[in-house]
Formats: C-alpha cells, sequence, structure tokens
C-alpha cells in the first residue's frame, strides 16, 4: 500500500488517466455552499477533437481559452466539479464547436458518470425524488435521461465483468420511450445503457462477452420481466436469477392496497345492506 498524489487521487476520481492535474481545491457555488473542484488539462493527444464526428480539427480563436466546470458525483456530502479550458475547435465537416472532452457528452454540464446515475435513478423512483437525491432541477432530470438515450450506443463494454448485475429499463417522454440500464451492484455505476428494452435490447449487452468471460458473473438481479429471465437462463446458466427487493416491496405494497380497498369495499356494501328496512 502507498500513499496516493493529489494527481492520482483525482484520476482515480475522474477515471481517466490523459489529464494533468492542477490543483483540487474547495471553492463555493452561486449558492454559497463550498463545493470540491478539480482543475485539470487535457493532454496534448486530446485537444481540439470534434464533439460530434470524433475527428481531430484545428484550434479556433473564438473564445479561446474559456473555462467551464462540469457537475460530477458528489464526494462525499460536498458536490464535485471538473474545470478545464474549453477551446473551440473548427472540423471541416461539422463546424465550429466546442471541443470533445473524455468526461461528458457534448453541451453538457454534467458528467457522463453523474448523468448515468440519473438515468438510473430515473428507472426506479419517480422523477421528483431524484431531482432532490441528486440536488438538481426536475427538467435536468429528463434532460440527463434524454442525452443518455441519443448516446447509449457510444458507450463501450467494461473490461471485466462484475458479479452482481442489476437489470431495468425506464419510460420517458410521452409515447413510453424506453432506456435499458445493466449496473453493477458492487460499485453502484452503471456499466451498459442502450435504447429500448426487450429481449433483442439486453442480448446486445451479453453477445458483447465469450462464454468464458460471462462466467464471471454470478448473480443476475431485476424485476419479473420475462425477458431478464430469458436472458439470464441462456447466458449465464450458472448465475443466481434474483428478484430486486424494490420491487417486492412495491409488489407487496400494491397487494396490501389491492386487499384494504377490497374489504373496505366489502364493509360498505354490508353497512348500507344493514340500513335497508326489511320487507313485511
Amino acid at each position: 500500500m502507498k500513499n496516493m498524489t493529489i494527481d492520482e487521487f483525482v484520476r482515480k476520481l475522474i477515471q481517466y488517466e490523459h489529464i494533468e492535474v492542477e490543483k483540487f481545491y474547495v471553492d463555493e457555488n452561486r449558492y454559497g455552499e463550498e463545493v470540491f473542484v478539480a482543475k485539470v488539462e487535457l493532454d496534448d493527444s486530446e485537444n481540439y477533437v470534434c464533439p460530434i464526428c470524433g475527428q481531430k480539427g484545428e484550434k479556433h480563436g473564438y473564445k479561446e481559452g474559456r473555462v467551464k466546470r462540469w457537475r460530477s458525483l458528489d464526494f462525499s456530502k460536498m458536490r464535485f466539479y471538473i474545470e478545464s479550458e474549453l477551446p473551440r475547435v473548427r472540423c471541416s465537416s461539422c463546424g465550429v464547436h466546442a471541443q470533445k472532452v473524455p468526461w461528458a457528452l457534448h453541451d453538457s454540464d454534467y458528467t457522463y458518470a453523474f448523468e448515468l446515475r440519473v438515468a438510473w435513478l430515473a428507472a426506479k423512483s419517480p422523477t421528483n425524488l431524484v431531482a432532490k437525491l441528486m440536488r438538481i432541477k426536475w427538467d435536468t432530470v429528463g434532460n440527463c435521461v434524454n442525452r443518455i438515450q441519443k448516446n447509449v450506443r457510444k458507450y463501450v463494454k467494461p473490461g471485466k465483468l462484475p458479479e452482481k448485475l442489476a437489470i431495468d429499463e425506464t419510460s420517458y417522454k410521452k409515447g413510453y420511450k424506453y432506456l435499458t440500464t445493466v449496473q453493477d451492484l458492487q460499485t453502484g455505476e452503471i456499466i451498459w445503457a442502450h435504447d429500448g428494452y426487450g429481449k433483442t435490447v439486453l442480448e446486445e449487452f451479453f453477445k458483447q462477452y465469450s462464454a468464458e468471460e460471462l462466467k464471471a458473473v454470478k448473480y443476475i438481479v431485476g424485476d419479473g420481466a420475462r425477458y431478464i429471465t430469458d436472458c439470464a437462463a441462456l447466458y449465464c446458466p450458472h448465475a443466481a436469477r434474483c428478484v430486486d427487493p424494490y420491487h417486492v416491496v412495491e409488489w407487496a405494497n400494491e397487494a396490501l392496497d389491492n386487499t384494504r380497498k377490497r374489504i373496505s369495499k366489502d364493509a360498505k356494501k354490508n353497512d348500507f345492506r344493514s340500513l335497508k328496512t326489511p320487507k313485511t
């Protein structure tokens, strides 16, 4: 075991190596709250990349040197931001845009990790609760889910499968558009996401791995959806298929509500009958 430098610590937090950490400090946001800020600089090889097509472009002088902050997952009880210069790049195909950064989607004020967490929570909880937990506005939840849905195919598979997987889907917008997510239960992080839901969609995740790699999965957690059970049996027959506690509690509450409504209805019906004047 060795002591970590600030550079190593920040790289672990951001989960990206090709950066130089200028400083890690405490600042105040516009609400007067103390926040952690990691100011970083990208390696030269990462600069002036087009955020649309991913090709290397040319430096564009307009708004050169503009500094931007991206909200990331909270560190302890404090908000955590990544700060970096965001020069503009001229792409021969896509025009002029702010250059691509490896920790966030184009035109977003939040990191990949933050938006993926919001998308996963949105699959489990009401929007107002997600907004409260993540300390963001109500409409920001929908914006995060929309960005993830539009860019899910850009996410690459994790190098090593975790032992415990959690699978779920969330609907958003009118017309019930769906997003399927796969979570590492040991770290709480979303490791894969894809638009849509069902067996065909979920198979896209499992087909990335060989039979030997899939042996690393020991537990697959999800609701009672048949397509999750079918995929688990087909690709990970050795893994235990579990129902997550969230849905167990939800189903139990629904059963209690239905029983309460039935008993209440029967009681009212019987009371009404007892008030009727008996025929003579």
